[in-house]
């Protein structure tokens, strides 16, 4: 005697099982996949930083054409070549960079380059240190030993 009842109850619970067990899976995947991407991009982010000084401090790294400033509070670095200004400091949660003929902050002259917070500069015996906080609030350290003989504070 088939109890059609019984075994439809069975393939239900079982159905269940499966949807419950796929429905799990899924939201884990999805938080893997959100936590992925974020590491992904805080790396990015910190390759871009690392990168950026690099290529300026080596293109800069000459008599006289690094200098620190501080402008109203902002700590900035200030590279100069051929009569053109680059300052490069932390407005508004951004590394930005700022580039005319004058060595004066201008806000609205920055572009952002990326995001960080807590920027400074500090300059020991031509060792250049650039501390910052990421976007994870992880405070990064970049040490920069500078060819050059003259940089001026």
């Amino acid at each position: 005697m088939k109890r059609p009842g019984f075994q439809n109850l069975i393939i239900l619970a079982l159905l269940t099982l499966f949807l419950a067990g796929a429905g799990f899976v899924v939201l884990n995947g999805a938080q893997f996949y959100t936590r992925m991407i974020a590491e992904n991009d805080a790396s990015l982010n910190r390759q871009t930083i690392g990168l950026y000084f690099n290529q300026r401090l080596k293109t800069h790294d000459g008599a006289g054409q690094i200098q620190l400033a501080n402008h109203a509070g902002i700590p900035v670095l200030v590279l100069e070549s051929d009569g053109f200004y680059t300052l490069i400091y932390e407005d508004r949660g951004h590394l930005v960079e700022q580039s005319s003929e004058s060595p004066d902050l201008d806000r609205l002259a920055a572009e952002p380059v990326a995001e960080l917070s807590g920027l400074s500069f500090t300059l020991i015996n031509r060792v250049l240190t650039v501390r910052y906080l990421d976007a994870q609030g992880e405070t990064i350290l970049l040490r920069y030993t500078l060819a050059s003989e003259e940089i001026s504070t």
